[in-house]
């Protein structure tokens, strides 16, 4: 059939024997074996040449478009192949307000990067092992797996929407208090009654609100449902958009931060090296003037620190270990 459609194609055995690189006489056999097989005469003489007949007009028409979508989808496949994958575990509210709305910026500076996002709360153990790099929020250090580097500098502080408008006077109180129930326990994010405590607000009682998952509470607050406690990064995009107000002046430092682990073993992978310098980049040019849209003034920051810091032990990056294996 290949040489079938040559020959119809360029108009004659020889021109159809020097683009496949066989023999006229190869090229002739084939044909006949086809014309056996399907008891039809294909070609006909016209002068020294030949033609296609009815029969065989028909035929070449469609083998065309056939052999067409077959080097079509040949093309694909190798582009594919040169196309490269690159894994990354992100918090979801991070990945929600932060990451995902700048990724267009780097995959117009990386075309051939296919850039998959998974949330760090429900990326399985078994596909932890495809894992190039993961942001993670904590305290943590180098190991054998990973190198980690600390991306920003946060503080804790309650966000609603600006629907709410609570009064100085008030503060929180009336406030609905969203609390989250997906957070990992060695994040050692502070619930409300330790930003309460810390930042010494009385008269809210703690253990009163709703409770629900990460990018659900988020939408509550969007909804004017309640108030959140969020951190700098996170939250910075919604409050500089005016999405998202503080109610209260009140934060809370924390040692605690978003970090960058990339596994060893593809750090100097060329897209994984293109991502992190992307990151530091939007990282840099987004926060020049967090002060700006994250703090109301005369701001009231009072320290917390966590249990010191850990290594590999959490669930997320005793997952992310199998990157190697």
């Amino acid at each position: 059939m290949r040489a079938f459609e040559a020959v119809g194609r360029l108009g004659g055995v020889s021109a159809a024997a020097s683009e496949l690189n066989i023999t006229p006489g190869a090229v002739s056999r084939q044909v006949k074996n086809l014309e056996a097989y399907l008891g039809a005469a294909l070609l006909g003489r016209s002068g020294r040449g030949v033609r296609l007949t009815p029969i065989g007009e028909q035929l070449w028409g469609e083998l065309e478009s056939a052999f067409a979508q077959i080097a079509e989808t040949v093309r694909r496949a190798r582009q594919r192949q040169l196309r490269s994958t690159l894994r990354i575990i992100c918090p979801p509210l991070l990945g929600s307000t932060w990451l995902i709305p700048r990724l267009d910026e780097f995959s117009h500076r990386m075309p051939d990067v296919d850039v998959v996002i998974h949330e760090n709360l429900t990326y399985s153990n078994a596909k932890a092992r495809d894992v190039d790099m993961t942001i993670s929020w904590g305290q943590f250090r180098d190991s054998d797996t990973f190198i980690a580097e600390k991306l920003t500098e946060d503080e804790i502080f309650p966000v609603c929407s600006p629907q709410l408008r609570p009064n100085a006077a008030t503060g929180l109180a009336g406030l609905t208090l969203i609390h989250r129930e997906d957070v990992p326990a060695f994040w050692k994010w502070p619930d409300w009654a330790t930003f309460l405590a810390a930042t010494g607000i009385d008269g809210i009682d703690a253990t009163k609100g709703t409770r629900i998952t990460g990018l659900l509470a988020l939408d509550a607050v969007y909804r004017g449902k309640g108030v959140l406690l969020a951190n700098t990064t996170f939250a910075h995009q919604d409050l500089a958009e005016g999405r998202l107000i503080r109610p209260i002046a009140e934060s809370m430092a924390t040692t605690c931060c978003y970090w960058l682990l990339t596994t060893r073993a593809k750090y100097d992978r060329p897209e994984v090296m293109a991502f992190r310098t992307w990151l530091l980049e939007e990282l840099a040019d987004s926060f020049g003037n967090a002060e700006s849209v994250s703090a109301p003034p005369s701001s009231a920051r009072v320290g917390y620190t966590p249990d010191g810091p850990h290594g590999l032990s959490s669930p997320l990056l005793a997952a992310a270990r199998t990157v190697q294996a």
